[in-house]
């Protein structure tokens, strides 16, 4: 839908000439959509809309060109689109990671907490985890991820020893006749999957739970689920907790760089395409474990050197 949106408006801006138009003729369209935004809302569209936008036009550009629609070449091809900005790395920091794990939970909460937090996992992926892809027989311990956004994604990641009890005290809690290989391993009373909305508010509970980066109400209001709009702890009121999902999973792959496993090992349990995006993602953390390894060899050749006879 935000696609169809995109090209109506392209189309409407040109009176539905497309055939011959130019990159000139985008790019004086992109400007002008982004100063009639700015104007409308107060503030330019973000990167990531602009990307998307784009993304929308060159879609139907290539499309046109398949169809032989257009009388001079795709204008989209020499069209850039914004960098996208990393987003800070917000791992637990080791006395949050302590906190939240030491904290009294409810069951879903808590195995939402340990699971995502001991196998890096994606949210999606965790949502989408079957019985059958749970092995907890002893010595081969493990989850496999058969769903996930890239072929990368699909994985065999172990499972650590912390974690075996209470998965299995999870599995003790779910009615029986949920227990076909096919059913979700994640799920509620009634049998449904979770879905990602839903984890991400039980994140949230659990974070203010064990009072780990809480979210303070900015609206004043006495209502737990109502709330004004622009409050910092959203309209529904859910958002009591800045932790989310995808920080306990940078707080699984923080925690194993910091440990010294390999970056590589890491990547591929994370389900990264390539080491590139372990690096970027981590690349403070990197850096602090780069210095640690350089101080440590010139500690170990000052050391050899004054052993010298």
């Amino acid at each position: 839908m935000k696609y169809l949106h995109a090209v109506s408006a392209f189309l409407q801006a040109t009176q539905g000439r497309f055939a011959d138009v130019t990159g000139l003729d985008i790019e004086l369209f992109l400007a002008q959509w982004e100063a009639e935004s700015q104007r409308r809302t107060g503030t330019r569209p973000r990167p990531a809309t602009v990307r998307a936008r784009i993304a929308a036009l060159r879609s139907f550009f290539d499309f046109a060109q398949r169809a032989s629609l257009l009388i001079a070449l795709n204008p989209m091809d020499n069209v850039v689109s914004p960098a996208s900005e990393q987003r800070p790395n917000d791992f637990l920091r080791p006395i949050e990671d302590a906190a939240l794990m030491a904290a009294d939970l409810p069951p879903q909460e808590r195995i939402l907490v340990w699971l995502l937090r001991w196998t890096g996992l994606r949210v999606s992926e965790g949502c989408a985890l079957r019985l059958q892809d749970l092995d907890l027989s002893p010595g081969r311990e493990c989850v496999v991820v058969r769903k996930s956004k890239t072929a990368a994604g699909l994985r065999t990641i172990p499972v650590v020893p912390v974690l075996v009890p209470e998965l299995e005290r999870w599995l003790s809690l779910l009615p029986a006749q949920g227990l076909s290989p096919q059913a979700a391993l994640l799920s509620t009373r009634t049998g449904s999957a979770f879905k990602p909305s839903y984890v991400w508010r039980l994140i949230k509970r659990a974070g203010a739970r064990a009072e780990v980066r809480p979210v303070a109400c900015t609206c004043h209001s006495t209502r737990r689920t109502r709330h004004e709009k622009g409050c910092a702890r959203t309209a529904s009121g859910e958002n009591v907790s800045a932790i989310t999902p995808h920080t306990l999973r940078r707080t699984f792959g923080s925690d194993l760089l910091n440990k010294g496993l390999r970056l590589e090992v890491v990547s591929r349990l994370l389900g990264h395409s390539n080491t590139v995006v372990t690096e970027r993602a981590y690349a403070q953390l990197l850096g602090s474990t780069i210095r640690d390894e350089l101080l440590s060899v010139l500690s170990e050749a000052d050391t050899a050197v004054s052993l010298r006879p």
